[in-house]
């Protein structure tokens, strides 16, 4: 059997997904994009900002991270862009986690900013100027800021 038919039985081949059968394509259609993802890491971002207001490192760490993940999974389902997130993440979003990493209040404020305008000159970048982030006045209403007791 050659490649060709090798790759002609992957393409007819299907799994149940508990609802319907799905072929690899079907998989590989459905998988989320930007615009499904990156509405979560604005979310984080926001949770991440009011953590780290409130020096609830651990949370803000932890925001942190999964939003360096989701940056991750965008840069590897949308390789269009995987140049400019993974620079996004090593230039503007390193120095975040880093001011966490280090309790630094203050360092954290310029590092945060600048990622933002950071992130909204890609967005330019990308033909897209009318995706401009911009941080909530108020902490989200879903999540305790606040350290808690270990």
């Amino acid at each position: 059997m050659d490649d060709e038919q090798i790759l002609e039985q992957i393409r007819r081949l299907s799994v149940w997904s508990g609802h319907r059968h799905m072929t690899i394509e079907d998989i590989a259609r459905i998988q989320p994009g930007l615009a499904r993802i990156m509405p979560e890491v604005g979310d984080r971002t926001w949770k991440l900002y009011y953590a780290a207001q409130a020096e609830n490192w651990p949370l803000a760490a932890f925001q942190a991270k999964e939003i360096r993940g989701l940056m991750d999974l965008c840069a590897f389902t949308r390789p269009k862009h995987e140049d400019a997130l993974r620079q996004f993440v090593e230039k503007n979003w390193q120095p975040v986690q880093d001011a966490i990493a280090n309790k630094d209040l203050a360092a954290f404020e310029n590092a945060f900013h600048k990622s933002i305008k950071a992130a909204n000159g890609y967005h330019k970048l990308k033909g897209k100027p009318y995706l401009l982030w911009k941080l909530p006045d108020l902490p989200p209403p879903d999540l305790e800021m606040k350290p808690q007791d270990e």
